[in-house]
């Protein structure tokens, strides 16, 4: 397979499983930029991205549709006809005077020549019409909207008659136009006859599980009506494209007229004739088109919207070509263009009218079908010619308005309605030209006027929307209708009374850009002279005051967009309705707002109204508006913020109501006269609304969460201190020192921190306000200093506040009842117990003895142990158990209550420190300020508060500087810096981490935050060092942004802490650093470097970091591991930040480490970095990932454990990104040397994901056998493997030579070696043994081999008795090659680890797939250079097995063993369950999809289908027959007794010996099937009845009618011509004419010995005397074995080789056979069909026929179905095309994962009857229907991507 390809499936896999848009989006681009390099694979590419516009999922589609438009925007626009505009002007140039020019000519001619004789050739095959193609088109002309609504057809989300055939959908083809005026898309019902219940029901399931599996496979775009009527001639079978066709190009299956035989032959694939027929003379794309077309008006919604999209995308391009054919002249072809275009645009319109599916998102519908329509209307309108335009036009305008007298209906239809004015809206922004010129533009007012009319919510929005783009135009050549769109927009609003009308947001937007321009403006001015009361501003504005609370979010955002666009008019006669009821109606605005980014825009509007009324009123100061809110507006904002569920409620008369709806009180009694009502349904009253603001005015912590209140109220307290700065001062000083200086006092911790934050916002706005003034007025320190500084110097001064009331009340609770348990359970008397005060401090009553948290810590560690010890003894036992509890509980809550205490007034103190710093400058005392702000940063749970406070300590640093107090401003540096160096998972402990210095930190860090999860309190330590870094990290980015290089220089602490240590480290040598304050200052620098490089500015990274690279360089291959880990992150980080700085320096200077095999910390060093770059950088790591993956591979293989470990971790993300790299542009400023380097290692990266770019090895030794290409292309693949040290699975197909290519590649190494060694004397090239692990009976098999194809190779035998293998020890060292078998390698691991080995292969290496077992983990123990698999099979059971094969040869790269099992395992055997939801399956295909792309570059499979054309073909069938009397009676008597026993055994697995029980059980049927002798042991319980039985019927036991399968048996081998002379007549001379040699030679398995003694006893001996056989079984002693299959092969007058799977099944050459017969099977179905290849293997000349012999109705049936799964798994992982990526195809995988291949009858009713067994309840707790259906529940939608799909801008864009 060519790369290209394999990219490509990668590529086309990602549009749907991309795990992120941005992934899913760049696949879609890149098939693009394949598209522009392989023009002439566009169709095959469009062929693959088809099918995924059908899917369910809307991602896929949009992302399909963006990879549609990117690959055919690469095609050229098809004009047939451009040859004849320039051929007469051929002809008049003189050709004598441009020889050169002749050839050229020539080659046009005999091309042109060409093409008119393939034309007329097709001309003459069809006589008739030619190229009249078959398809009926509608046109606009015939378009008749009353006709199409009088059909009643309409299309919704999917059709009620779900449950036809899928085939007979597929088939039915565009429905035909019933008359020709009515283009009505009909389909009848009549025609198809009514089914059955039950076969809707299979269709459904049918489908679900089809669904399930959503299989996407290429369709035949070639085909198209055009080349239809072009190629249907009657040699071409002409089918429809449906997409559900696709045969396995590489076997023909043909299904024999027996129902258990198949054939299975190898074909070549055949070549798209029909595409060649018509290629170059129909447009490429006309097939694909077509398609879409028939889709427009399916009945599921997603197909209609898939078919829209992938039109709009063509359409861009490409609308001018549809339907041009070669052989017509450009005005034939015109006509042609123009009817299809025509018929397009009408089935467009028919998609507008008839479309109902509409989709309610959040709180607005949008309706995906339509709108897509009309962006595919858009994209067409741009080719059109001006008369079908405005056809169209006035057909939208029908749609849109829908005159009675045209519909015939008497009500209008508002998706109708949707659709017209949504086709018009983007007509408008199209065609805003046309629609001047042609005078247009009136008509769109209309619609517009008339939509907003409209009752219609959805209507109004887009009627408001279709304005908007083009309001230059609107206002230009439509003045006089601004007046009475004005009109209508101010009436739809001020109608809008419902809490849902959503359309809001729309018409305010259009109002907003309307207020743009001046002339609106005028307008407004002129309305609002002629009538002020109704149209001045100030009567216009309080219309919106009802929207500021709207219920729906998008319209709180446009109110708020509204007034500002109000308030940025430059006219200020228009600003005269700024009052004092928008400023506090503002003010509640912020102080209620949920939503973070519309508190943030009400805030902004709040500003903005300050400013204006500044500018507006010079001579009045605001307090005139605002003196009278001053009081309301301080009471709300003061509520205190409650917790523990104590809430505090806003005092609803201080709220002043933005409409007359506005609830402040929900609880509204019923009347008596509202209960008895008539009805059941109460009446709805207009007066309940929902207020969105309810919890807010409750102040609901719980609902809510305090951040989300704190954030509305800080927000609120700035506000509010903003306006303060504009009041007069006279005001002012009343107002502080009547009521804000009293806040400052207040119980409540809430006002008081508010209080704070008022006072430091109005102390920064102040100077800019006045700046004619700049100090703040006198008074204002004069009213807060004292009472500020005298809480700061002194907190206890602080009081209990009084939100903590409840926590001290819980708390008291814990006190009294560790007390109630010392009377209860001590039996102390109560009148030792101490008296606890009721009430608690800041409760009002509260006096110096209330409750405190003292009096709880003294109840817990004086009283406790006083009361303990007055306990009597008999007591103290038996009470100490609850009294720790209990005084446990009440130290919990101590330590909680002080938290939250302390939480409060560090946010009071805090802010508090902040204002007195702002108000008098840097204070005298400044400890206390710098601790209350330091607090504050470290603790705070805010994050704005956190914020505030950190620019506030940047604020002190400043005034620090200006006064020359540099000494301190170096101090909160220094402090600020040890903030981020507290949380321990960003910058390591050196003491606790010192020992480590051949380990990797990484790894142990993660080990240990696994084990860390449960600890509450470690988790606890980790949150409070994340909230320090936070602060500290906010704080210092801010002064790296804001200071600048002169104010740095004045704290010199702050370089010194980051660079001096760095410098300093270089300097010494490693033994100073082993002191931990000096290693600790490193890391600590390295971490402050890492998380401060994003805010340094260019000038100082480049002066102080860039140079200091090499510095961090050194500490990367320290000698600790923590200097390794702190400077890998560093260099991770700083490349996230900076790639082009950094990556050069990394690739240059590190990546060589990586290799240096003399230091173990350089490799670890640099191989942990590259882990790192991995997680920092993301996708960001693309352009360099090619650099690092050669590297990363060396490393896998490593003798370091850890180093192993890391490098196969980081691989496996990394690799998943290779497929992505090679579209992505070269980043810019990359160094040139780079940039060739990549090149080079893309080479390698080819190699590796498809072995046929392997680069071609010339064997350096003569192998005595001639290679097949395949076996080439294998030895290619393994001298890949061996040059960069890699090591892999080969599993090609049983008898493909894996043996002879492993010979060729040990050969050829070994002399290598031995070349490099006598001229270097390298350690490296020394003489090394090469292992051979195999079963015991493939010992000899692999000597011989070795002996024929190598004899230049000294082979060792290490194998047989003990006694044979002691002598050979001492000779191990001297052999070139070892082969011994797994037995042997387990007894002697000792002996062989004595010696390390070039090569260890494992052949037949699925032996070691359970990585529990004693011979897996001894084989992993040896040491080899280069390690290597062989197996036909390598998965035989699960995927875990996978995981043990990989354990061997690189440990660690598929994880743990229970990371895989969590991560593979898990999910792929529970989309194996036919339960399970789609979800589950998704996920298992994605594990799968995962997993396979993991492993693929490390394994080669082909199958000899694909690879040998020469062998002949396998037939596989069932035999069946049926139990004989005996084996029924005994069968159906065990199945019922134990059924029951089963059942309950299955219900407690938990033991053991039941699963043993079970298997017993099945063992037993098993045999019985066999042979009725096999169970009937001498204490057989019914041993006597079947010996009366067989008395009567004059049998023995061992008669051949009581083992149906022996009578098979025999049947089979006559039939093969084996054991004929035995039937003809006994006579003398049937001898003498029988033949020495019968036709056909068999190989007859059974699983058990005994079973061959019966075949060879009772039927061989008894019945066929006259057939000969030979046998091989495990008496056979296993060096013997190789003599029996040759003697076999060689002789073949022996006619039957008797053989059981386990010994026959394994690496045995058996050519000689080409019959196979199973007696019994495996149930590994792996094991028969190794067996099955014996026979059928290279050097076989004839068909193999397999026959299984199985009994019906019985076990044996149903195993045959587990069967079929098991071969399906493992050709998933593991498909033939592990020949690369190439081949990873997901809906392969889905398939083979498709549960509804359970073929047996039978089977189904024993599913139903276990059905109650299986119902096992899933983590969602339900089972069964309940589980399904939650299941197949949707994620909630993101709205957003609608948004994103339907923004007009972006699209029109996209059209430009």
């Amino acid at each position: 397979m060519t790369s290209k390809v394999s990219r490509l499936d990668r590529q086309v896999i990602l549009l749907e499983t991309g795990s992120t848009q941005i992934v899913r989006n760049m696949a879609a681009d890149q098939l693009g930029d394949i598209a522009k390099a392989h023009p002439e694979d566009i169709l095959s590419l469009l062929s693959r991205v088809y099918p995924f516009l059908l899917v369910k999922k809307w991602e896929t589609r949009v992302t399909a549709a963006r990879a549609v438009g990117a690959i055919v925007s690469h095609a050229k626009v098809w004009d047939p006809n451009s040859d004849d505009d320039v051929s007469p002007q051929k002809e008049e140039g003189d050709s004598a005077e441009k020889p050169n020019i002749k050839q050229e000519e020539n080659a046009q001619v005999k091309y042109e020549d060409d093409m008119r004789q393939r034309i007329e050739e097709i001309k003459e095959e069809d006589s008739s019409a030619l190229f009249d193609d078959d398809r009926t088109y509608y046109t606009l002309s015939q378009w008749n909207l009353g006709e199409l609504f009088k059909s009643g057809k309409t299309l919704l989300a999917a059709n009620a008659h779900d449950y036809k055939d899928p085939s007979v959908t597929l088939e039915e083809g565009p429905a035909k136009q019933q008359k020709a005026e009515k283009p009505v898309k009909t389909e009848t019902s009549g025609n198809r006859t009514k089914k059955s219940a039950r076969m809707l029901a299979m269709a459904k399931r049918k489908r679900k599980m089809q669904a399930k599996t959503g299989s996407h496979k290429p369709v035949d775009l070639t085909e198209s009506s055009v080349s239809r009527s072009i190629s249907s001639n009657p040699n071409i079978k002409s089918e429809l494209s449906s997409p559900s066709t696709l045969e396995n190009p590489k076997l023909e299956i043909t299904e024999q007229s027996d129902k258990s035989k198949l054939m299975i032959e190898s074909v070549a694939a055949p070549i798209l004739e029909k595409h060649e027929k018509v290629a170059g003379i129909v447009w490429q794309f006309q097939g694909i088109y077509e398609l879409l077309i028939d889709n427009l008006m399916n009945d599921v919604w997603e197909i209609r919207h898939g078919a829209a999209i992938g039109l709009r995308e063509l359409m861009k391009k490409h609308a001018r070509s549809v339907n041009r054919v070669k052989s017509c002249t450009r005005s034939e072809n015109d006509i042609r263009n123009n009817k299809s275009l025509d018929d397009l645009a009408t089935r467009l319109l028919t998609i507008f009218a008839l479309d109902r599916f509409g989709d309610y998102v959040n709180d607005t519908v949008v309706a995906p079908v339509r709108e897509s329509a009309s962006q595919t209307l858009a994209a067409l309108l741009i080719h059109l010619d001006d008369s079908l335009s405005s056809s169209i036009f006035s057909a939208l305008e029908l749609l849109a308005i829908q005159p009675p007298e045209i519909t015939g209906l008497p009500n209008k239809i508002w998706e109708a309605t949707h659709g017209g004015l949504l086709g018009i809206r983007y007509f408008v922004s199209i065609k805003t030209d046309f629609l001047i010129s042609h005078d247009l533009l009136n008509n769109v007012v209309n619609v517009v006027l008339y939509g907003l009319n409209q009752s219609d919510d959805d209507v109004k929005s887009v009627a408001a929307s279709i304005l908007a783009p083009i309001t230059k135009a609107f206002v230009e050549f439509q003045g006089e209708k601004i007046d009475l769109i004005l009109t209508t927009i101010w009436s739809s609003l001020s109608q809008l009374d419902d809490d849902l009308s959503s359309s809001v947001g729309s018409v305010m937007d259009l109002l907003a850009k309307l207020c743009q321009y001046d002339d609106v403006l005028e307008v407004l001015k002129v309305k609002s002279i002629e009538n002020a009361s109704e149209w001045s501003f100030k009567s216009l504005v309080p219309k919106l005051y009802p929207f500021l609370r709207h219920s729906i979010s998008s319209v709180r955002r446009a109110v708020l967009n509204l007034l500002l666009a109000f308030l940025s008019i430059k006219d200020d006669s228009t600003k005269n309705w700024i009052n004092g009821k928008i400023f506090r109606l503002m003010f509640q605005n912020i102080l209620l707002e949920q939503k973070p980014d519309i508190l943030d825009l009400s805030f902004t509007v709040y500003t903005s109204l300050l400013s204006q009324y500044k500018s507006k009123h010079t001579e009045k100061s605001l307090d005139h508006v605002f003196s009278k809110h001053l009081q309301p507006i301080l009471h709300l904002l003061n509520t205190p913020i409650g917790q523990n569920g104590k809430n505090y409620n806003m005092e609803a008369q201080f709220i002043l109501k933005p409409s007359q709806h506005y609830q402040l009180h929900a609880e509204k009694k019923r009347t008596i006269s509202e209960t008895v009502s008539e009805s059941d349904i109460p009446v709805p009253k207009s007066s309940e609304r929902i207020n969105i603001d309810a919890p807010m005015i409750a102040g609901d912590v719980t609902l809510l969460g305090p951040d989300v209140i704190v954030n509305t109220r800080v927000m609120a307290a700035r506000a509010f201190g903003l306006s303060l700065a504009m009041f007069q001062d006279s005001t002012l000083s009343s107002f502080f020192s009547n009521v804000l200086v009293r806040c400052f006092d207040l119980p409540y911790a809430t006002p008081r921190m508010l209080a704070g934050v008022i006072l430091s916002e109005f102390c920064i706005a102040w100077p800019k306000n006045n700046p004619e003034r700049g100090d703040l007025p006198g008074f204002v320190s004069e009213v807060f200093s004292e009472s500020i500084n005298s809480q700061l110097s002194d907190p206890s001064r602080l009081p209990m506040f009084r939100e903590l009331v409840p926590s001290l009340k819980a708390l008291r609770t814990q006190c009294q009842s560790l007390l109630t348990t010392f009377v209860d359970v001590g039996m102390l008397p109560q009148h030792k117990l101490p008296r606890i005060a009721i009430v608690v401090q800041g409760e009002t009553e509260a006096g110096p003895q209330a409750f405190t948290i003292d009096t709880a810590e003294k109840v817990c560690d004086e009283y406790y142990p006083k009361l303990f010890k007055a306990m009597s003894n008999s007591y103290k036992v038996l009470a100490k158990k609850p009294l720790e509890d209990a005084r446990y509980r009440l130290q919990m809550a101590i330590e909680a209550t002080k938290e939250t205490s302390k939480a409060r007034s560090t946010s009071v103190l805090s802010n508090y420190a902040s204002s007195i710093v702002l108000i008098n400058g840097v204070p005298l005392k400044l400890n206390p300020v710098i601790r209350s702000l330091m607090d504050s940063v470290k603790e705070e749970r805010n994050e704005m508060l956190q914020q505030m406070t950190g620019d506030s300590v940047l604020y002190l640093l400043s005034k620090l500087i200006s006064c020359n107090k540099s000494n301190v401003a170096n101090k909160i540096v220094k402090n600020l810096c040890g903030f981020l160096c507290v949380d321990t998972s960003e910058v390591p402990d050196f003491s606790a981490n010192s020992t480590y210095t051949e380990n990797i930190l990484t790894l142990i860090k993660e080990d240990n935050s696994i084990s860390n999860q449960d600890d509450v309190r470690v988790r606890k330590i980790a949150e409070e060092a994340k909230l320090k870094r936070q602060g500290g990290l906010y704080t210092l980015g801010k002064l790296l942004t804001t200071f600048d290089n002169e104010m740095l220089s004045q704290i010199p602490k702050f370089k010194s802490i980051i660079l001096e240590s760095l410098d300093s480290y270089v300097e010494s040598d490693s033994s100073s650093t082993s002191n931990n304050a000096t290693g600790q200052s490193i890391v600590d620098a390295l971490g402050i470097l890492r998380a401060l490089f994003p805010y340094m500015n260019d000038d100082f990274r480049t002066k102080e970091i860039l140079p200091r690279l090499s510095k961090i360089k050194d500490l990367l291959i320290a000698k600790f591991s923590v200097f390794r880990y702190s400077a890998a992150r560093t260099f991770a980080d700083f490349s996230r930040v900076s790639p082009l700085d950094i990556m050069p320096f990394i690739i240059k200077d590190i990546l060589p480490l990586m290799n240096n095999a003399g230091s173990l910390v350089d490799r670890q060093g640099a191989t942990e970095l590259i882990y790192h770059l991995s997680l920092s950088m993301g996708t960001e790591i693309l352009p360099y990932v090619i650099f690092l993956i050669v590297p990363l591979l060396g490393r896998m293989s490593d003798s370091n454990e850890d180093v192993r470990n890391i490098s196969t971790t980081t691989f496996a993300s990394i690799i998943k990104l290779v497929p992505l790299e090679e579209g992505i542009p070269d980043p810019e400023g990359l160094p040139v040397d780079l940039m060739a380097s990549r090149e080079k290692e893309r080479d390698f990266i080819q190699q590796m994901m498809d072995p046929s770019k392997a680069k071609p090895f010339k064997l350096p030794v003569a192998i005595k056998a001639t290679l097949r290409k395949y076996q080439q292309d294998g030895v290619n693949w393994l001298a890949f493997l061996n040059h960069y040290n890699l090591h892999g699975i080969l599993c090609d197909d049983m008898g493909l030579g894996k043996t002879l290519q492993t010979i060729c590649i040990i050969a050829s190494d070994q002399y290598l070696r031995q070349q490099d060694y006598q001229k270097t004397q390298s350690v490296t090239t020394r003489p090394l043994p090469s292992l051979i692990v195999c079963p015991p009976s493939l010992t000899g098999h692999w000597e011989n081999e070795f002996n024929q194809y190598s004899p230049f190779l000294k082979v060792m035998v290490y194998a047989g008795g003990p006694s044979q293998r002691y002598p050979l020890r001492d000779k191990l060292g001297s052999a070139d090659i070892i082969v011994t078998s797994y037995d042997v390698a387990r007894n002697d691991l000792e002996w062989l680890l004595k010696y390390d080995y070039n090569y260890c292969v494992l052949d037949e290496g699925h032996i070691i797939k359970n990585s529990q077992s004693k011979l897996a983990k001894a084989v992993k123990q040896l040491q080899a250079n280069h390690r290597l698999i062989l197996t036909g099979t390598p998965i035989q059971n699960n995927v875990v097995e996978l995981w043990s094969l990989f354990d061997f040869l690189m440990p660690g790269f598929l994880g743990t063993e229970k990371m895989f099992q969590d991560r593979f395992a898990k999910p792929i055997a529970a989309s194996r369950n036919s339960k399970t939801s789609s979800k589950e399956q998704e996920a298992g295909v994605l594990a799968l999809e995962a997993l396979h792309k993991q492993v693929l570059p490390f394994m080669l499979r082909r199958l000899k289908e694909d690879v040998l054309s020469d062998l002949p073909p396998k037939i596989i069938q069932d035999y069946y027959c049926e139990l004989s009397d005996l084996q029924k009676q005994l069968y159906q008597d065990f199945a019922k007794k134990q059924k029951n026993v089963v059942e309950k055994d299955i219900k407690n697995t938990a033991e053991v010996d039941n699963k043993q029980h079970i298997f017993q059980a099945l063992q037993y049927m098993r045999k019985l099937c066999n042979h009725p002798a096999l169970v009937l042991s001498p204490d057989h319980p019914q041993l006597k009845q079947v010996q009366e039985y067989l008395k009567q019927a004059h049998l023995d036991l061992h008669d051949i009618i009581n083992a149906p399968k022996l009578t098979a048996l025999r049947t089979l081998l006559l039939e093969c011509g084996i054991g004929e002379q035995d039937v003809e007549s006994k006579s003398s001379d049937a001898l003498l004419n029988s033949n020495v040699i019968s036709q056909h030679r068999a190989l007859i398995f059974c699983q058990l010995k005994d079973m061959l003694d019966m075949v060879e006893n009772d039927l061989f001996k008894k019945c066929m005397p006259s057939v000969t056989y030979m046998r091989l079984d495990g008496t056979v002693d296993p060096r013997d074995r190789q003599n029996v299959v040759k003697k076999f092969n060689d002789d073949p007058s022996i006619d039957c080789l008797l053989l059981t799977t386990k010994v026959g099944g394994l690496g045995l050459n058996l050519t000689g056979a080409d019959t196979v017969i199973f007696v019994e099977h495996d149930w590994n179905p792996m094991n028969d069909l190794q067996a099955m290849d014996r026979a059928h293997r290279l050097g076989q000349k004839k068909v193999v026929n397999v026959y299984r012999i199985i009994t019906k109705g019985t076990l044996e049936e149903k195993i045959m179905g587990l069967q079929k799964f098991k071969m399906n798994i493992a050709s998933t992982v593991v498909n033939q095309q592990n020949s690369g990526l190439a081949s990873m195809d997901t809906h392969q995988l889905l398939d083979l994962f498709d549960t509804a291949n359970v073929p047996s009858q039978d089977e189904d009713e024993a599913r139903r009857e276990n059905a109650d067994l299986e119902e096992v309840t899933n983590e969602t707790g339900l089972t069964g229907k309940a589980k399904e259906a939650v299941g197949e529940l949707k994620e909630l939608w993101d709205s957003s991507q609608y948004d994103e799909e339907y923004n007009l801008d972006n699209f029109i864009k996209t059209l430009r």
